[in-house]
Parts: structure tokens; C-alpha cells; sequence
């Protein structure tokens, strides 16, 4: 009787290592294939490389791309600690390295870096991650953090942490597109929390030159599109937010909210200057209609200062500085897409409460990229009307920026 063979498998001579060892075909997207972002788990498309040897008792990676344990030399019994080896071991074994790595780094070091509030920072270190191990696109979103935050820490694997933190963040992005039309009251904490997330990630994402950060060629940029659209959520859904895992970050806003309310009054040679802008902009616009909502964007803008720069408050948290990027207009948004000078004068004054947050990692150097992303679409005259704010961040033109 014929002895019947085993069909040869073709080897696929592309594609990255982990596809090769599971023995399935690979997309050789970059940059990283399907199955690995699929998986969450590195991809070495770009550049591949050979497989180090284990050494005993080393954790070894499995065909999920995962890493485990190495077998025992008994198949029944693990002589280490003289437990019965159960079928299936090796799959429940499995553990993500990296996610795990990542996890851990948020957990100890990056949610304390989100705020100068002790209970907020609790919330971030317990509160959060909860909600990560309910969904998915949270931890993805927590996860990316992490990874940008190790990428600033750990400044000799920058770049292979940063395309870690876009492997996640595009994992949370895929998963939460089938959220945002369908959002309840028991998913609208973590769905508030994912916008949160994306707003931290845009500030601590290396910036690229022609970013205005805010509005791009297409309009209004998709991070804060979202993020203003959670105002839409707050108000549908206040009471389950108040009363769910992130009610304390509700209530301690509220409070601030109040002080800023509360020194709008207050009179300081900065806000005397956003006064000397005031007057150019009531000298130089003639539209009834467009003064008014140049001088409603400063009246808020005048809120942030006052607080900013009251002696009285050792930082300044993140919802008291871009608080005004949510309180002025859509028609204000709709003149800074459309380039006009005097938008374009008052943003350039938000960058000196922007640099008030830069003691943080994840906000580094955000005044003089957004001023550097103004200045050069400013004519020679209203150059002059923000010489104060460049001054106020430390910041001068160069021959890139129209000097």
C-alpha cells in the first residue's frame, strides 16, 4: 500500500518573522502587517531580523507571537515545581510582553504625570485602567500613551516606541468607530475617557512642520473635532459620567471651572496686553458681526489668563488652558480655517498660557510649534500686533518661520 506523504509547504521568502514562524501569509503592510496589529504585538517588517537563540528557562516566543514558557523534558510533570502540566498549558501560558511592559509603565509612572491633583492621579492609576480591561479601544489608547511616554523617557528607543504608540492608537481607533454612533450610558465614561486620550496623544506626538495643530487644509483637525463633540456627550449623558468611575474628574473641573469664572476680573500686566490687542482688532474690523466674535474669543481668552497668571495657583491644569479652544465659537473656527489675520493674532495669544503646561512631558515645546505654525501667515503689521506673545514663550523667527 502506498505510504501517503505530507504535501510540502512553500516558505514564504517575504514578509516579517512572525508570519514566517506561524506559517501564514503576510500582507507586508508597514509599517506593520495585519496579522501583527491584528495581534497588538510587534512587527518587524521593516526590518527583519534573526531570532535569538532561548536560554533555559527563558520566556520564547510562540507561532501567536507571543512569548511562553519552554516545554519541560516530562510531558506530564514540570519538575520545577512538581505541578501536573494541564493539556492546553502551553496556550494559556501565553503572555503579550510588550502590552504587558507597556501596562505596567502606565500604571507606575505615566498617570502620574497627567495631573498635579492627587485624587485625579489616583483615578488615572486605578480608575482607568479599569476601564481599559472593559474595552478594548480604552487600553489600546492607554497603551499608546504609555508607549510615547517611554519614547520621551527612553530616548535611545524613540523611534521603535513611537511606531508602538501608533500600532496601538490605530488598534484603538479600528475598535471605537463602531462605538461613537451607539453610545449609552453604561459605555459613555469610556468613551469620554478614549477623547481624553486622543487629545493627550495629539500634544505628545512629535509634531510635523504645516501642523497648525488645530485646524489643517481639510478644516477643523479629527482629535478635536471629537473633542469638542464631547460636549454633545457631557450634556446627553451628565448624570452617568458624575456618578460612574470618572465622576471625580467631573467634580474637581467644576471646581476650577468656577475659579476661572471667579478671576476674570483680575487685572495684570498680561491681560492688559490681550486689552492692547483688543483695541487693534475694534480699530481694524469694521463687520459688526465679525467683532462681535473676535471679542467674544478674547473675553475667553481673557478668563484663561487671569487664571494663568494669578499667583495664587502653583499649575495649571490641562481642561484650565484648552478650555478655550471649547468656549469660543464655531464661527471663530470657521475665520481661523479661513486664515483671516485677526483669528490667526488672538490664537497666537494662546500660546503663552499653552507654555504654562510645559512642564509636562507630553506638552513639550506645543507654544513655540503652534507660534511657528502663526507667524509665518501673518503680514508685516499684525507681526507686530503679537510681538509680545513671541516674547512672553521665548520664541523668534527664523528664515523657515518668515524672518
Amino acid at each position: 500500500m502506498a505510504t501517503l506523504s505530507r504535501r510540502p509547504h512553500r516558505k514564504s521568502r517575504t514578509g516579517c518573522e512572525r508570519c514566517k514562524k506561524r506559517k501564514v501569509k503576510c500582507d507586508e503592510l508597514k509599517p506593520a502587517c495585519t496579522n501583527c496589529l491584528k495581534h497588538s504585538v510587534p512587527c518587524n517588517i521593516l526590518a527583519t531580523s534573526p531570532s535569538a537563540s532561548a536560554s533555559p528557562g527563558a520566556l520564547v516566543p510562540t507561532e501567536n507571537g507571543s512569548s511562553t514558557m519552554p516545554k519541560v523534558a516530562d510531558p506530564s510533570l514540570d519538575s520545577s515545581c512538581n505541578m501536573p502540566v494541564v493539556e492546553g498549558w502551553q496556550q494559556a501560558a501565553d503572555l503579550n510582553i510588550l502590552d504587558l511592559e507597556l501596562l505596567h509603565n502606565f500604571c507606575t509612572s505615566t498617570c502620574y504625570t497627567l495631573h498635579s491633583d492627587p485624587t485625579l492621579k489616583t483615578l488615572w492609576a486605578i480608575n482607568v485602567p479599569k476601564l481599559g480591561f472593559k474595552y478594548d479601544f480604552v487600553m489600546h489608547g492607554i497603551l499608546s500613551l504609555s508607549a510615547l511616554h517611554l519614547a520621551y523617557t527612553r530616548p535611545e528607543r524613540r523611534e521603535w516606541y513611537i511606531s508602538q504608540a501608533t500600532l496601538q492608537n490605530q488598534a484603538s481607533l479600528g475598535l471605537v468607530t463602531s462605538i461613537l454612533p451607539n453610545i449609552t450610558d453604561e459605555n459613555c465614561s469610556a468613551v469620554y475617557l478614549f477623547s481624553t486620550l486622543t487629545f493627550i496623544l495629539k500634544l505628545a506626538s512629535p509634531h510635523k512642520p504645516g501642523d497648525l495643530l488645530v485646524i489643517g487644509e481639510s478644516g477643523l483637525q479629527e482629535w478635536l473635532a471629537l473633542f469638542r463633540g464631547m460636549q454633545a456627550i457631557i450634556l446627553s449623558s451628565h448624570d452617568a459620567l458624575e456618578s460612574g468611575v470618572l465622576g471625580p474628574m467631573f467634580a474637581v473641573g467644576a471646581r476650577r471651572s468656577r475659579l476661572r469664572d471667579v478671576y476674570t476680573s483680575e487685572q495684570s500686566v498680561e491681560v492688559m496686553q490681550l486689552g492692547n490687542l483688543r483695541c487693534a482688532i475694534q480699530r481694524h474690523v469694521i463687520q459688526p458681526h465679525l467683532l462681535l466674535v473676535y471679542m467674544d474669543a478674547i473675553d475667553e481668552l481673557q478668563k484663561s489668563f487671569a487664571l494663568a497668571y494669578n499667583g495664587a495657583f502653583e499649575a495649571l491644569e490641562t481642561g484650565e488652558v484648552f478650555v478655550f479652544l471649547f468656549r469660543v465659537s464655531e464661527e471663530y473656527f470657521r475665520l481661523l480655517k479661513d486664515r483671516t489675520q485677526e483669528s490667526l493674532a488672538i490664537f497666537a495669544y494662546f500660546c503663552p498660557i499653552s507654555k504654562r503646561l510645559e512642564g509636562n512631558w507630553w506638552s513639550k515645546g506645543l507654544s513655540s510649534h503652534l507660534m511657528s505654525e502663526i507667524y509665518p501667515l501673518l503680514d508685516e503689521e499684525h507681526k507686530l500686533w503679537v510681538q509680545w506673545a513671541m516674547e512672553e514663550i521665548g520664541w523668534l523667527p527664523t528664515r523657515e518661520t518668515g524672518y
